[in-house]
């Protein structure tokens, strides 16, 4: 499948197509590197494992189905758009219709289907595929495509029935190569934050040894294209990425401290993994009603943890917060009670909870006295706990 190849993204790509490039690979220690996009193989393991939050499509009610439009690629690319039906006799949207070709229509081998899946009283309607998007490449400057592996999905609460509808999504592919640097071969890879089908310091890379090139689609290998990556003890920074994200620019750099000492740095979790445990754990309620009558039987505060099963920071802090000597005390003298966020709808509007973990600390006669959203710290947590301190 081609796509809009001709003048339109050759736009400021005359003579060299890559006009900065001369002057960075002159700069000393620089290095190029040419990037290939990469489509995870079904069912592999080679899915990349850092990946941003799902971008979220308004949907519109039009003829035949719910509509978005989808928009990856250059300015002035036309957008993909996107229909969502349900087929004959379907109780919940199970077909995408993706105008793949962007000619502003359907054509019959342009549409997925899916069959959806319940999870967390909602049902999931989930679709992998393959765009193509336009891009400029930085050595011919000649107009042509590569593949955008993406994920979307839509969600159906039919508990929530007035909730406005949208279909998220998020990139499934990234831009692979390889390079030696100080006689070591390294792998590069480079992917979108910001999933608009062009590359800028918005995006994200990381960087290994070739040997351990599988390595690079773990979490911890992310990192900004405005940070420096360590291959083995030496630092690189990327200098430039071409908007295509075929071939970028490394040159060494110099973080005034060794890799040891960074990592020590920068582990946040440190000082909680190492606080004082006696194998206690602050004891929750599960049940709502049970701890707010208690609370104020009691007269004492009614701490909430809104949780949900799939929230990291909530798992953590379950590991190394709520474990700790400092927090454990410190909740003694409340009432505390997990609630599913997922579960609890009624609970999670009354309290106006829009992420998780939030914590609330209500006075005996249900007053609040103060919150915290996202992962907090076993010595503010403890802080919380005993009343000191404001809302975050």
């Amino acid at each position: 499948m081609t796509l809009l190849a001709g003048p339109l993204f050759l736009t400021g790509c005359s003579g060299d197509p890559d006009p900065r490039g001369t002057e960075l690979r002159e700069k000393p220690g620089a290095v190029e590197v040419t990037l290939t996009a990469r489509v995870p193989e079904e069912g592999s393991d080679g899915r990349i494992r850092w990946s941003p939050y799902g971008k979220q499509l308004p949907l519109a009610e039009g003829a035949g189905g719910m509509q978005a439009e989808l928009v990856l690629g250059p300015e002035g690319t036309p957008p993909i758009r996107l229909r969502l039906t349900r087929s004959p006799g379907a109780p919940h949207y199970d077909r995408l219709f993706v105008d793949f070709d962007r000619d502003g229509t359907f054509g019959e081998n342009e549409v997925l289907e899916t069959t959806p899946t319940e999870q967390n009283y909602k049902f999931w309607s989930s679709f992998d595929t393959v765009v193509e998007v336009p891009v400029v490449d930085p050595e011919s400057g000649e107009s042509t495509v590569d593949p955008y592996p993406l994920s979307l999905w839509y969600v159906e609460d039919p508990r929530v029935p007035q909730e406005e509808p949208v279909i998220r999504f998020s990139r499934r592919g990234y831009m692979e190569g390889t390079v030696v640097l100080d006689g070591v071969e390294a792998a590069v890879l480079a992917t979108e934050s910001v999933m608009d089908g062009t590359y800028d310091r918005g995006d994200a890379w990381a960087l290994a040894s070739r040997d351990s090139a599988p390595d690079l689609l773990e979490p911890a290998y992310s990192r900004s294209l405005d940070e420096h990556a360590w291959l083995f003890e030496k630092a690189y920074r990327v200098e430039e990425i071409h908007p295509s994200g075929r071939k970028l620019i490394l040159l060494p750099f110099d973080p005034g401290m060794t890799r040891a000492e960074e990592e020590e740095m920068n582990d946040e979790l440190k000082v909680d993994r190492e606080a004082p445990r006696s194998g206690r754990s602050v004891t929750f309620l599960h049940e709502f009603s049970a701890a707010e009558a208690m609370a104020r039987e009691e007269r004492k505060s009614l701490f909430i943890d809104f949780e949900t099963t799939w929230c990291g920071p909530c798992k953590i802090m379950d590991e190394w917060v709520y474990t700790a000597d400092a927090v454990v005390d410190a909740s003694a003298s409340v009432i505390s009670v997990k609630v599913d966020g997922d579960e609890r709808l009624d609970l999670k509007d009354r309290f106006g909870v829009s992420g998780f973990p939030t914590m609330i600390l209500l006075t005996s006669e249900g007053e609040e006295m103060r919150r915290a959203s996202g992962y907090v710290n076993v010595a503010d947590m403890a802080e919380f706990l005993r009343g000191e301190g404001g809302s975050r």
